[in-house]
Parts: structure tokens; sequence; C-alpha cells
């Protein structure tokens, strides 16, 4: 169980201010975004974060574990790498991130000269958007050299790190594509048609696939 350490608390008999006690400081909902999507290392948190200095990543990281948020797991060879990952705890926080990027959204134009873009927050950013599918479809989002494997068909999106195993459907592209694709500045049918994304599948998981994501057909 957490136990106040010195840090500044709110000693107020709320839930919202319990809530912000465990993670109103800074960089720690963002740890928890960059957790959503599985097991991240210490370095990949890093660099995902330039502004967030090594001394302060751990000490948020020693916090969120204390707090019951996260926790270390240690991967299977090859890798055989450390990696922080959300507790049931931490995944709690998953509709609080999702509401806050839905609530940013409004106020996202195009990035500024020092904003940092990952493609993996776009990748957050579809549980939100996500409007359901009538048929379930393994799902391979290719974005550059990463990829990324969604499972539609539930009420919830699920979408993790990775290459997805037997996908129905592979759709892949380069940034730029996808960004149209995504901000709603292009269509799927067009953005295929010019050879900025591609698929390989059947034409109704497309179909389902841009559905579920409201975006322009």
């Amino acid at each position: 169980m957490w136990q106040d350490v010195g840090e500044r608390r709110y000693h107020q008999f709320c839930g919202v201010a319990k809530a912000l006690d465990l993670v109103g400081e800074r960089w720690t909902l963002l740890l928890v975004r960059d957790l959503l999507l599985g097991g991240r290392r210490f370095s990949d948190l890093q660099e995902a974060m330039p502004g967030l200095t090594p001394n302060l990543l751990s000490q948020r990281l020693r916090q969120m574990t204390e707090r019951g948020l996260i926790e270390k797991q240690q991967l299977d060879p090859p890798r055989g790498t450390t990696v922080y990952v959300l507790t049931e705890l931490g995944h709690e926080l998953e509709p609080v991130v999702l509401a806050l990027g839905r609530f940013g959204s409004n106020f996202m134009t195009a990035p500024g000269p020092d904003d940092r873009v990952d493609p993996r927050w776009a990748m957050v950013s579809l549980k939100r958007r996500y409007q359901g599918c009538p048929r379930r479809w393994r799902v391979q989002l290719e974005v550059g050299p990463l990829a990324f494997s969604l499972k539609l068909g539930d009420e919830r999106l699920h979408v993790v790190d990775g290459r997805a195993h037997e996908a129905d459907l592979v759709v892949g592209g380069q940034r730029p594509g996808w960004g149209m694709l995504l901000s709603g500045r292009g269509s799927a049918q067009e953005l295929l048609a010019s050879g900025q994304l591609h698929h390989r599948g059947p034409a109704r998981a497309m179909t389902d696939f841009v559905r579920a994501f409201a975006l322009k057909p």
C-alpha cells in the first residue's frame, strides 16, 4: 500500500484530490499513456520524453511502483530485458487518459516546431475514437518501421505494440499518409489510390476499419 513519503498532498477528503495525490505530478499520466500499449523499457520511456531527465524518470517510476500503478517484468529470451508494465490498478487510469486526450484534441491544430510527434500516441488516440465493429478482425497497422496490432469487434478496442498474429487486414504507410487519414484531411480511398497508404486483406475488413474510427472513406 502506498504511504505518504513527503510529497505534496492536497489533504482533502475527496476522490479527485486523492487521485491527484497519486497521479498529479508532472509526467505521471504521460507515462501511463505510454504504457497503455504494452511494456516499455526505461530507455524507451526516456527516448519518448526528452524533456524528462533520467533522474526524474527514475523517481516517477519508483513512485508509480510504490503506489501500485506499475510493476517490472522480465521478458523471455532472446530479448531478456526488463520492462515496466501497468498493473490492474494502473489500467484503471485508461479512461482518464482517454478523456484528457478527447478534451485536449479540441486545442490541437498543427505540431509546433518543438513538438515531438510519436505514432504510438496516435494509436492510443484510436482507443477513444473507436466506434465499434460488427465483425471481428485482426488488424496490423504499419507506420513506417513500426507495427501495431488491433483487435476489432469487441466493445473496447484492443491495441498493442508489435505485429498481429495472422492478421486479417494489414494497412501500411508512412507518417504523412497516416497523418492525413487520422486528421480527416484525406480519405482512405484517395490515400490508397495515390499510394500514400496500402492495404492487404478483404475489402470488407478495410471498410469496417474505416467505419470503426469514423475516418473518411
